[in-house]
């Protein structure tokens, strides 16, 4: 059997099982699968994939097949431009979040310092400390488990020395002084709880931790709306990532009287993702 057929019997079981892009993700399977560059496999589809290769091939697609999501599966996924590890009990990178980079970027002023709440896999951290070489940050989770892959990607990209990693359940419990930051930056939890059972079955494969924000979604924007304000030095910026527009509005309601709103920004298929306030 040859790589073509292979991704074509892969891609059709995929499609088997309600996959949205089955000859995509067949592609990402094979790649991995037979250890070679999607651009090889694309250069030379009738080479021979090898057993041991194909047993690989198999074995993931079953796996896909059953709802685990494809960059578990495959251990790393792409963030604004740079690989990074993935793994089971992390929330995954996606590309709607890259918007907080490139806001957080124009926001950051020289030698600027951040806070990065929920970091997760660490996607913003290494995206603005890779960007941006005067950068330093502090990067918090409530999952032990993100906080291990988030060093482990730090230290993959040489980018451990300028940023400190906290194990926190809650933002009072993070050793931070006041006026300490000139952003802080989070995509918290913030699918309200009786939603979460109507998600497509892959999310929910993804930590209940990293979802949940509470019976109305606004339960750790609370959190940070408490705390953030004394963290940040006059002029500095909180900024989120927000579900959608009525999120967004709800989240100008509850703001406190010492952070000034800024406006709502759109990702790529111009949603309603990201919204940020200014210290005043």
């Amino acid at each position: 059997m040859n790589l073509s057929e292979a991704r074509r019997r892969a891609a059709e079981r995929l499609r088997a099982s309600g996959t949205e892009y089955p000859e995509r993700e067949a592609e990402f399977l094979l790649a991995e699968a037979a250890r070679i560059d999607r651009s090889f496999l694309a250069a030379h589809p009738f080479l021979p994939l090898e057993d041991s290769a194909a047993r690989r091939l198999w074995e993931m697609t079953e796996r896909r097949f059953g709802g685990e999501p494809l960059q578990y599966i495959l251990g790393s996924w792409e963030f604004y431009g740079r690989s990074l590890d993935v793994a089971p009990g992390v929330l995954i990178p996606r590309p709607d979040t890259e918007i907080l980079v490139e806001h957080a970027l124009t926001f950051l002023p020289s030698s600027g310092r951040f806070l990065d709440w929920g970091t997760g896999s660490g996607c913003i951290i290494l995206a603005l400390l890779s960007e941006r070489s005067d950068l330093t940050a502090v990067a918090v989770d409530a999952n032990a488990l993100a906080v291990s892959l988030t060093w482990r990607n730090l230290k993959l990209h040489g980018l451990l020395s300028r940023c400190f990693l906290w194990h926190s359940r809650t933002p009072q419990d993070i050793p931070a002084g006041d006026g300490e930051f000139d952003l802080v930056v989070s995509n918290p939890p913030y699918i309200p709880f009786p939603l979460i059972s109507g998600l497509p079955r892959e999310v929910r494969k993804e930590p209940l931790s990293a979802l949940d924000g509470g019976e109305d979604g606004l339960l750790w924007y609370r959190a940070l709306f408490g705390w953030a304000p004394a963290k940040l030095r006059k002029g500095g910026r909180l900024l989120f990532e927000i579900g959608d527009g009525e999120q967004g509005e709800l989240l100008v309601q509850i703001a406190p009287s010492s952070m000034e709103f800024e406006g709502i920004f759109h990702d790529l298929s111009r949603k309603p993702r990201a919204a940020s306030w200014l210290r005043v």
